[in-house]
C-alpha cells in the first residue's frame, strides 16, 4: 500500500513538473494601425490664374477709356487756334465745373428761382436784359406771340427754362479759351447748344443770347 502511494506521488510530481516547464504562448499584441504617409498639398494654381485674368480685364478697360476721352477732347478743342490751346487737364476741369453748374441750374429752374438764377448769369447779360429796349427786341423774335416779356425775370420763366429744362448735356465745345458751349450730342452725332458760358476772373458764368 505504501509502495502504491509513493509511486502515485512520483507520477504526480513528474506530471506537475512537465506542466510547469511547458512554454507559455507569447501574448499576441494588436498590430499598430498603419499610418499612410501624408501626401504633399498641392499649391492652388487656379488663384494665380484668376488674378492674371482680372488684371487683363482692367488693362482692357484702361485702354478703351483714354481713347474715348482723347476723341472727346479733340472734338472740344477743334475750333481753337494753336495760340489758345487748352490742355487735357484744363479741358477736364472746365467740363467738370460746367456740368456741375448745369446740374445746379436744373434745381433752380424747377423752383423758378429768379434770384438764384441771376447769380449764375454774367454781368453783361444781366445788363443787356435789364434794358427795356433790348427786352422788346427779344420779345419780337419769339415764335409764340402770346408771350410778353416785361423784364429779365420773364425771360427766365418763359424763354430760358422751357428751352433748357431736363436736357441731357454731355459735352462742351470751346469757342475760345474763356468761352464755351455746353451741348447735347444727338443720335446722328450732330450737336444742339443749350448753354453758353464765359469765364470771368477764373469763374464760369452763363452767357445769355443777344438779339
Amino acid at each position: 500500500m505504501k509502495k502504491i502511494f509513493v509511486l502515485f506521488a512520483l507520477v504526480l510530481g513528474v506530471f506537475l513538473i512537465s506542466c510547469g516547464s511547458t512554454p507559455v504562448a507569447d501574448e499576441v499584441k494588436p498590430e499598430a494601425p498603419k499610418v499612410e504617409e501624408a501626401k504633399p498639398v498641392e499649391e492652388p494654381q487656379e488663384i494665380d490664374d484668376v488674378e492674371d485674368v482680372d488684371d487683363e480685364v482692367e488693362l482692357i478697360n484702361e485702354e478703351v477709356k483714354p481713347e474715348e476721352d482723347e476723341e472727346e477732347y479733340k472734338r472740344s478743342i477743334q475750333a481753337l487756334s494753336a495760340e489758345e490751346l487748352v490742355t487735357k487737364d484744363e479741358f477736364a476741369e472746365d467740363k467738370a465745373e460746367i456740368l456741375r453748374i448745369i446740374k445746379e441750374l436744373q434745381k433752380v429752374m424747377e423752383k423758378e428761382d429768379v434770384e438764384a438764377w441771376l447769380s449764375y448769369v454774367d454781368k453783361d447779360s444781366k445788363n443787356f436784359y435789364s434794358n427795356p429796349a433790348n427786352i422788346r427786341k427779344v420779345n419780337k423774335k419769339l415764335p409764340n406771340k402770346a408771350i410778353v416779356l416785361n423784364g429779365i425775370g420773364d425771360y427766365f420763366k418763359y424763354v430760358f427754362i422751357p428751352s433748357r429744362k431736363n436736357r441731357e448735356i454731355t459735352e462742351i465745345r470751346y469757342i475760345s479759351k474763356t468761352n464755351v458751349k455746353a451741348v447735347q450730342v444727338n443720335e446722328d452725332h450732330s450737336i444742339t447748344r443749350y448753354y453758353q458760358f464765359i469765364k470771368v476772373s477764373g469763374k464760369w458764368y452763363v452767357q445769355l443770347d443777344r438779339v
